[in-house]
């Protein structure tokens, strides 16, 4: 039985007719009418009604047709992936990374991913950044892209740096600390920081908050809405600022510290491989922050 013999018999039931599936298929009517013959002899069944010019589903042809139809669409998946495994394409990707970047543009990237690889399966996973350094060391997923620490032992991983993002420490218009001039350490130490919150093999952490008094978070966008509600200040991603900062319901804190470049990039395994769906990927976050910084 083979998914050519399946196809054409499908086609004949869609069009009603051997010469119809023989013009949809740009075969010759012959080679329709030995194909399904051939696979009704393999099955031993008859699968069509053949009456005139028109063919009909026999009762066995009817019970089987769906069946007909997922395995021709299996076939075709099978070809595909092969195709998409010499082209260097990945038929399966599993991606992690944080909320640094605007959810608008990971929305616009998926629509993109869809159009441009349509045989490929994406899963998408979002995590702050000091997790997703773990995610990949255990294979998790497959490349990781987020914000960069400035130091750190990378062990089995990799990461590349892609471009910049600007932090900003920023705080709520009517927070006592937008009312001073300049700000001092210990200004920040003396108020709640909002900082991001983590996983690790120890449990739950905050990520190097400056002030004693703290509530930790797990993504860049709910900082920045407890920054808004008032809750404290916080060092969040501009891109995820601009119409507050524009607004002047946030302010950036008048400290030395408070604007300051952190480099975003791509994280994969030492021995990982990348494939064109990657590459495409990791050109386009490179492009975006080209254009953003």
């Amino acid at each position: 039985m083979r998914s050519s013999q399946i196809e054409m018999f499908l086609t004949a039931v869609e069009e009603g007719s051997i010469a119809g599936a023989a013009r949809e298929l740009s075969k010759s009517r012959t080679t329709v009418s030995a194909a399904i013959s051939a696979l009704e002899d393999n099955l031993g069944v008859q699968l069509l009604k053949r009456s005139g010019n028109s063919v009909a589903l026999t009762d066995v042809g009817r019970m089987v047709h769906d069946d007909c139809e997922r395995l021709l669409q299996a076939a075709y998946d099978v070809e595909a992936k092969c195709r998409q495994f010499e082209s260097g394409i990945e038929s399966a990707l599993r991606i992690g990374r944080d909320d640094a970047l605007p959810e608008s543009f990971w929305r616009t990237i998926m629509r993109e991913i869809r159009q441009l690889f349509p045989d490929s399966s994406v899963s998408l996973y979002v995590a702050p950044p000091p997790e997703l350094y773990e995610m990949v060391d255990e294979n998790m997923v497959d490349v990781a892209f987020g914000l960069l620490p400035e130091t750190r032992a990378f062990g089995r991983i990799k990461s590349k740096k892609l471009g910049q993002v600007r932090m900003m420490s920023v705080v709520n218009k009517d927070h006592p600390l937008a009312r001073l001039q300049r700000i001092q350490r210990a200004d920040l130490e003396r108020y709640t920081e909002i900082t991001l919150a983590y996983v690790d093999d120890e449990g739950l952490k905050a990520l190097d908050p400056i002030s004693p008094h703290y509530i930790a978070l797990p993504f860049y966008e709910h900082l920045r809405d407890a920054v808004l509600d008032g809750s404290g200040w916080s060092n969040v991603p501009s891109l995820l600022l601009r119409k507050y900062l524009r607004s002047g319901t946030l302010q950036v804190l008048r400290h030395s510290d408070a604007m300051q470049w952190q480099p975003y990039g791509q994280i994969t395994a030492m021995d990982g491989h990348t494939g064109a769906l990657t590459i495409w990927l990791a050109d386009r976050l490179e492009a975006f922050l080209a254009e953003n910084s």
